[in-house]
């Protein structure tokens, strides 16, 4: 099972990687960071990702609208030391 999983594993990491890169880009310029601010843009680039198990789609609108938000959440703290 965890074979099938690494893929989206990976995945997820790599978004919140993109989530972290984003939040320090806007830092430097002197933008909004909000976590609402990243949420957003990780939603827009999880938009057309559509991981499946055994066939099965993982994600649905609200699913990865929570995503988004919760990998934000956690890059801001990461990023942001809190």
């Amino acid at each position: 099972m965890f074979a099938k999983l690494l893929p989206i594993v990976q995945q997820l990491g790599a978004y919140l990687k993109m989530g972290m890169d984003h939040y320090v880009t806007l830092k430097a310029a002197g933008s909004d960071a909000s976590p609402e601010v990243v949420a957003f843009f990780l939603r827009e680039k999880m938009n057309a990702w559509n991981p499946q198990v055994g066939g099965k789609p993982l994600l649905d609108n609200p699913i990865r609208d929570a995503g988004a938000r919760f990998l934000a959440g956690v890059a801001i703290n990461f990023v942001s030391g809190t």
